[in-house]
């Protein structure tokens, strides 16, 4: 009867939880660091207090609503606001970056890889911000630097046989050197060819090459002449002729990188038009070698992304990796005009970050999340984890959402999340002032509650 009471007096919509946020928004209001900024602004701003107040206050209304409650299963909700979308993405889509169209994947078959962490994705993309961006000339001499250029690229290689020698003579085209803005000429091609690129396989007949070999030609500045080296016998016995020693090396010298990064397939300009009508360049880097892209000369390190995942972890740390990975979600959904409340994303990034290391949503992952025999047999191979569960007698505390499902006991989300305990003993204790326990005061009341 009183409750009913006091929700005649006032309207149902007023609550406590209303009251005690107003309580909080007066003493703001109050304290002394909010008026002086609120007289500071009036100052410098010309705005006037009372629609100081007003933005205020609707900071601290927005603030308040974001809160979420006691006991809600964010997982759920998580879950659900991001695989929900993906019902409207398509199964494959390219989207098109950059002047020479370069395809990024999208939809479902990109948002799978960053969900189950993959160590290798269809179109590793690094977007490399130049220091000096409004200058095409400049982009193109870094896009020169970074690119993976080879020595079948940029020379015509042929064998030359005489009746007392032959070699290999490679005619460097020094056109296409100078339009690529390469930087290279002859001797650190020859260089290149000797010493190769450290961490580099090279082919055993490339290895065998010295500088005695690997000749500069006198009559022309753009040729050079490799000399077939003596090869060592094989486990075998068998000692290669010379004719397969040149086959060899007219095999293996198209391959040798004379510039750029190893890992890097090819590189982009991509323009992009400014409001104020100035054009600004960048790179768009296809390939894996975020370090090495980030340290070359001309490149702003500071304003350089991979869309790897896991390449970002290995360079920027597990902290970079977390905030990619709602980013990169993020632009997912975007391509499609789709909006995900972003603390959601982050709370699948803090789940797939949270051990120090990239955990994929697949069943190796969660095997590193969870130690819960239940709930990793109710995900994959579920006789796998029994019988191991078995052998190494495990122990299940049944606190998570999937093992309290099996064994038929309340989950711990909502009113589950805590557990109601009665003082019985302060309850015989304590008596009304006729000196009746509320026992017996209960006892003589007519039944309302079953307990």
């Amino acid at each position: 009867r009183e409750l009913a009471a006091r929700k005649k007096d006032r309207p149902i919509t007023v609550s406590l939880r209303a009251e005690e946020e107003e309580e909080d928004e007066e003493e703001v209001m109050r304290d002394a660091v909010y008026v002086s900024a609120r007289k500071t602004v009036f100052a410098l701003c010309g705005i006037c207090p009372s629609h100081f107040d007003s933005f205020i206050h609707r900071i601290l209304h927005k603030y308040k609503r974001s809160h979420v409650e006691p006991g809600e299963a964010i997982g759920a909700l998580g879950a659900q606001s991001i695989s929900e979308p993906g019902t409207q993405m398509t199964l494959k889509t390219f989207h098109f970056a950059g002047v020479a169209s370069m395809n990024v994947t999208l939809g479902v078959p990109r948002l799978t890889e960053i969900i189950n962490a993959a160590k290798l994705i269809s179109t590793p993309i690094i977007t490399a911000k130049l220091v000096q961006n409004d200058n095409e000339f400049t982009a193109r001499l870094v896009k020169g630097q970074i690119e993976k250029t080879t020595l079948g690229q940029v020379s015509v290689i042929t064998e030359v046989y005489a009746a007392d020698s032959c070699h290999i003579l490679i005619d460097l085209d020094m056109d296409l050197i100078d339009n690529l803005q390469l930087g290279v000429d002859n001797t650190s091609v020859r260089q290149r060819i000797v010493n190769g690129i450290p961490g580099q396989a090279r082919a055993p007949v490339l290895r065998a090459l010295m500088d005695k070999h690997v000749q500069l030609s006198q009559s022309r500045s753009t040729q050079i002449r490799v000399v077939p080296p003596e090869m060592k016998p094989t486990s075998k016995g068998d000692v290669m002729t010379t004719y397969f020693v040149m086959q060899a090396l007219k095999g293996a010298l198209p391959g040798v990188i004379i510039q750029g990064i190893k890992s890097v397939a090819r590189a982009v300009i991509n323009s992009e038009e400014k409001k104020d009508g100035k054009t600004e360049y960048n790179l768009l880097v296809e390939g894996y070698g975020l370090s090495d892209v980030m340290g070359s000369p001309g490149i702003d390190g500071l304003d350089t992304e991979s869309n790897h995942i896991i390449e970002v972890k290995e360079v920027l740390g597990i902290e970079a990796a977390r905030k990619k990975i709602a980013a990169e979600i993020t632009y997912i959904m975007g391509a499609y005009g789709i909006h995900i409340d972003s603390r959601h994303l982050m709370l699948l990034s803090d789940v797939m970050t949270f051990k120090g290391e990239i955990l994929g949503i697949t069943r190796f992952g969660v095997s590193k999340m969870r130690e819960s025999v239940l709930m990793l047999a109710s995900f994959e191979k579920t006789t796998d984890h029994l019988f191991d569960a078995a052998l190494h007698s495990r122990r299940d505390n049944i606190v998570g959402v999937s093992e309290c499902i099996i064994m038929g006991v309340p989950i711990p989300l909502g009113t589950g999340l805590f557990k109601l305990l009665r003082d019985v003993e302060h309850d015989h204790c304590r008596t009304l002032n006729n000196g009746r326990s509320v026992k017996d005061q209960l006892a003589n009341q007519d039944p309302v509650f079953t307990l």
